[in-house]
């Protein structure tokens, strides 16, 4: 154990100086020895009760300083120790019971990509002063440093690679209930395709943010009445009005949530389908959407566009067009919908 003590070497001030305890010390086992001489030779060894009463006093007196002494070293390690602490204000270091080490860092920032800003992945390329960069960027630079203009882009550096693999970090997801540790080289890859990425709500007036799951239970509870129900595999009739720009589904038993986008062109309407939720499930869903007019048919067979956020939009692709034509007098858009869930896309998010 390292003890810490503050004050000068010179100083001889209080109980904890070891040279007057000894001296104190000595003389006291001096004392007792001439008392013990004069008990014997004037008493023979019997002692009076002023003599006990004496003795009791010396032996209290020695065990308060000793306990002097005792708090004023544990003063000083403290003292010392508080002040080794205020020296480091970079971070805190705290070992864990499989070996492992914690870490805080102040500065985080120290292990992303100085020119892009995103966190740094293998490979991590350096030039010959030192300068670190992602291979995207010495693409997009040319292979030219831009603090030294030295060549970079040829040589790794293998100390931050190693620094990358070695700490673990959660997931940003983790509120919303993403359990993963990663290393901090994978974290942005895992992001990207987090099941558990936050969705909004799709209802203008509505702020709340979530998981995909915990999006379909608050829109159940909240706004059971704002969408269409349906099931999985089964197709079923929709209508909107001609202007309408969009109609909210949610789906029966996952509570999974989709919309429904139209927008109004010279010779028609375009229409199709978007899935709220985590932009891993790019293909986690398909759908048929049909249109009908006196014995024809219109089908557009196609995947769903996942996206965490929705915004009121005109689809721009993937949609299926509705001629004038088929919309009748009525003013009403009437098509016959399917969606289906892949087997390899998660029944739960």
């Amino acid at each position: 154990m390292v003890r810490f003590s503050v004050g000068r070497e010179d100083d001889r001030e209080g109980p904890s100086n070891t040279r007057s305890k000894k001296q104190r010390t000595t003389c006291n086992v001096e004392h007792l020895f001439k008392e013990e001489e004069e008990s014997e030779y004037e008493f023979e060894g019997v002692s009076t009760e002023e003599e006990e009463e004496e003795e009791e006093e010396r032996e209290e007196e020695e065990e308060e300083e000793e306990e002097e002494g005792d708090r004023n070293e544990g003063e000083r390690m403290d003292v010392g120790s508080e002040s080794n602490g205020k020296g480091n204000d970079r971070g805190s270091v705290r070992s864990n019971r499989d070996g492992s080490i914690s870490l805080t860092l102040t500065d985080p920032d120290v292990l992303d990509c100085p020119i892009c800003l995103e966190a740094l992945s293998i490979p991590v390329f350096q030039c010959e002063n030192g300068h670190i960069a992602c291979s995207c960027c010495c693409t997009k630079l040319l292979n030219k440093c831009p603090s030294c203009s030295w060549p970079i882009g040829y040589n790794r550096c293998r100390a931050i690679e190693n620094v990358l693999e070695s700490v673990k970090v959660r997931c940003s997801n983790m509120k919303y209930g993403c359990k993963e540790r990663l290393s901090y080289s994978k974290k942005l890859g895992h992001e990207k395709t987090c099941m558990y990425a936050p969705c909004s709500c799709p209802l203008p007036d509505c702020d709340f943010v979530g998981s995909s799951k915990q999006l379909s239970h608050h829109f159940r509870t909240k706004h059971s009445y704002s969408a269409t129900h349906f099931r999985y595999n089964c197709l079923f009739p929709v209508s909107l009005e001609i202007e309408q720009k969009h109609l909210i589904l949610q789906e029966q038993s996952e509570g999974i949530i989709f919309i429904l986008n139209n927008g109004v062109e010279r010779i028609g309407n375009v229409v199709n389908v978007c899935c709220i939720g985590p932009r891993s499930l790019k293909r986690g869903f398909s759908y048929d959407l049909v249109v009908r007019y006196e014995g024809s048919s219109i089908t557009l067979r196609s995947f769903t566009e996942c996206m965490p956020s929705w915004l009121e939009h005109l689809p721009q692709k993937g949609f299926l067009l509705v001629p004038s034509d088929y919309i009748g007098s009525c003013s009403q858009l009437k098509l016959e919908l399917c969606i289906r869930r892949h087997p390899e896309s998660p029944a739960q998010i």
